[in-house]
């Protein structure tokens, strides 16, 4: 090698420090940039889908009630509204006239909300039976949470460890007929109703018949298994041969507990009894409130709304407006909502122990159809 002219070989360059140093700082911005990015997007879908949800709740409980205020006055086969004495309590199954252990007078007072227990009535042969076919007469009503805690601390409900209601919430009891038409097995399969179970069910008599003493309209109230419902439920239809229906006896209450949860009791069967069943449906439920429009001449038509109807208002519902709060599942850190809204005509403070969640206030308009139509 001829190194003559004093040219040397370069020696191969690598980085310096100062190359090393800021590579290291631009790849910091890098990673620092990719870090905020994911954070943010995390944090807005954290914000969406709580927004989501929310939505969704407030939008569920809204369907749910309307779903089943619509229902109200409904009996299957027979008429509204249902007259127990002269419907219900024939051929001496019960006394035809109000028993002595009746603990409310019939004409004059809205009955209990937790009847079918067994739990106010005494003295008769069938005591779920009887308050059952009393409650039928009032097939929807409504208060303040506070009454109905009343029933469930004292344990008329069936048990008194259920949740308490709010008692700045509405709520309502709705009793009806099953919406599904069933029968001895294999019906209830074959129907998609539910099964039978021991439970009282309602079938009306559609014959008219002066060898048997029917006119038609009576209706059997009686518990019932697959092996003898078809020798206790044994009206016929119109033609007089062929088996009436027979409905599932709906008895349901729905309200807000103490931990802003939308809850229903249900009446079913219990052992040798009847209970309230507990089944929990929305969480983030603020409020429950109604506006009932009342038809006080008999045409089908509203001429009073109220917050608060009377005894001889309930019968005449024939609307409803349904009021909702619901909030997200979790707080927002940062929001502050210490409104003030006007709930059903009146005002309604949030907690201050939620001023940090987010909510909505919705309404409905529900026509309780199986009461007005028939009016009109």
């Amino acid at each position: 090698m001829n190194f003559s002219n004093g040219a040397y070989p370069r020696k191969p360059s690598g980085f310096g420090l100062i190359e090393i140093m800021i590579a290291m700082t631009l790849g910091i911005v890098i990673i620092l940039g990719i870090t905020t990015l994911f954070a943010d997007t995390s944090k807005s879908l954290a914000s969406v889908d709580r927004s989501g949800r929310q939505i969704e709740n407030a939008l569920f409980t809204l369907e749910l009630l309307a779903s089943e205020l619509s229902l109200a006055g409904y009996w299957g086969g027979a008429n509204y509204p249902v007259d127990a004495e002269t419907q219900i309590f024939v051929s001496g199954e019960v006394p035809p006239a109000a028993p002595s252990g009746l603990n409310w007078n019939v004409a004059t007072e809205v009955p209990p909300t937790c009847l079918g227990t067994g739990a106010t009535i005494s003295g008769t042969s069938d005591n779920a039976k009887a308050e059952l076919a009393f409650a039928m007469e009032y097939p929807l009503f409504s208060a303040l949470g506070t009454t109905l805690n009343s029933e469930i601390t004292g344990g008329v409900c069936g048990s008194s460890t259920m949740a308490p209601s709010n008692s700045n919430s509405d709520y309502f009891v709705i009793r009806r007929a099953g919406s599904c038409a069933t029968g001895a097995h294999p019906a209830p399969t074959l129907n998609h109703c539910r099964p039978l179970g021991d439970y009282y069910h309602l079938q009306t008599n559609g014959c008219y018949s002066e060898n048997l003493g029917l006119s038609g309209g009576e209706l059997k109230l009686l518990r019932v298994n697959d092996v003898n419902v078809g020798s206790k439920l044994t009206y016929t239809g119109y033609d007089c041969s062929t088996p009436a229906p027979i409905y599932r006896l709906v008895s349901r209450i729905y309200y807000v507990d103490e931990d802003d949860t939308l809850t229903r009791l249900y009446l079913d069967s219990s052992g040798a009894g009847l209970a309230f069943k507990t089944e929990v449906l929305v969480d983030g439920v603020e409020l429950l409130r109604f506006e009932w429009f009342v038809d006080t001449d008999g045409d089908g038509q509203y001429d009073r709304v109220t917050r608060a109807p009377s005894i001889i208002d309930w019968p005449n519902i024939i609307g409803v407006k349904i009021w909702t709060v619901v909030r997200s599942s979790q707080r927002e850190p940062g929001y502050l909502d210490d409104a003030t809204y006007t709930i059903a005509g009146e005002s309604w403070s949030v907690p201050t122990s939620n001023v940090s969640y987010r909510r909505v206030v919705q309404s409905r308009m529900v026509d309780v159809s199986n009461i007005g139509s028939r009016r009109r």
